[in-house]
């Protein structure tokens, strides 16, 4: 593994890449080498080879050398962002300076109505459904 920042891919990507890594399917495991000259055999173009190439080769080499990390889903995406959001929110709700505070969580909230965004613990009761 090189200390190359691990590369992002799609989930369906890194899903062929596990299933040729394991046992699963016919019971080979393949290498590196082996998933890269897959990817390359321009005679088929089924199955795990179509996949696979749904990213660029250079893409699939640093994904097998340095890691991968899967793409979010849009549901994983917007929970981050909602986090992120709430994170913001309650730290400039605690602020020292108030008005400075009040404007901005004024602000973050009438954001997000205006864009009919419901945040947990912003704009929507904790625990309810966003």
């Amino acid at each position: 593994m090189s200390t190359n920042k691990p590369v992002t891919i799609p989930r369906e990507v890194a899903d062929a890449i596990e299933y040729l890594r394991t046992d699963e399917g016919d019971g080979v495991t393949y290498s590196n080498e082996r998933i890269a000259l897959i990817y390359a055999d321009t005679t088929y173009s089924g199955g795990t080879t179509t996949i696979l190439r749904k990213i660029p080769f250079d893409t699939l080499m640093r994904a097998l050398l340095d890691g991968y990390e899967r793409e979010l889903t849009e549901e994983e995406k917007r929970e981050q962002a909602y986090a992120s959001i709430l994170a913001s929110y309650v730290h400039h709700e605690d602020e020292a300076h108030e008005d400075y505070s009040c404007g901005y969580c004024d602000g973050v909230e009438e954001t997000l109505e205006a864009l009919g965004v419901k945040v947990p613990g912003v704009n929507a009761p904790e625990g309810g459904a966003a």
